[in-house]
């Protein structure tokens, strides 16, 4: 289905369109001509992490690759009103990764693959933090110079080698293709 930015459906459908996730896909393609694809999560762990608090922490080296480049944005009720698009676009500004408070997840990339492993890692992140809070209070600290050094590392998209669309959506393809082939189709 294809619509545009204020909702019009521009193509036959049997489907309808999700207005609240029209409200918060539209408004991030509205304004960051870089969005080929957002994608949008209410998963139990994001949510989990979403609606805490201290949101996502940099226990971890997946956590660490996510944090450098994370936004919030405040819970609004069900985002049915479009006047919450300009706060939402604000709010992401040019990060790629944000929580949702009380909501969920959401990943921008220049395609699906991008988007895709942004999501991994920000999901990932989200179930490691509420594994290891389960665990009890006291999270092995990781050094602050640590986490600033990790966030240049990361925050560089000079560094091929960790470049995300190059670590995992590849060898997802290629188990696809395995599993089933015919999604080229």
């Amino acid at each position: 289905m294809k619509v545009d930015l204020d909702g019009n459906q521009l193509t036959k459908s049997d489907y309808n369109i999700n207005p609240a996730g029209f409200t918060i896909h539209s408004a991030i393609q509205e304004v960051r001509e870089d969005a080929g694809c957002v994608l949008h999560l209410h998963t139990l762990d994001g949510i989990a992490v979403s609606s805490c608090s201290e949101g996502l922490l940099p226990l971890n080296q997946t956590a660490q690759f996510v944090t450098h480049d994370l936004a919030y944005h405040d819970y609004e009720g069900v985002a049915l009103d479009h006047d919450e698009r300009p706060r939402l676009q604000k709010d992401l500004g040019n990060k790629n990764h944000m929580l949702l408070r009380n909501h969920g997840t959401l990943t921008v990339g220049r395609s699906v693959a991008s988007a895709f492993e942004r999501m991994y890692h920000l999901e990932r992140a989200c179930s490691m933090q509420v594994r290891t809070m389960m665990l009890g209070p006291r999270a092995y600290p990781v050094e602050p110079s640590v986490i600033d050094k990790n966030a240049q590392v990361f925050g560089n998209p000079d560094r091929a080698e960790l470049r995300s669309t190059d670590l995992v959506w590849p060898p997802l393809l290629r188990k696809l293709d395995r599993i089933d082939p015919s999604y080229r189709n």
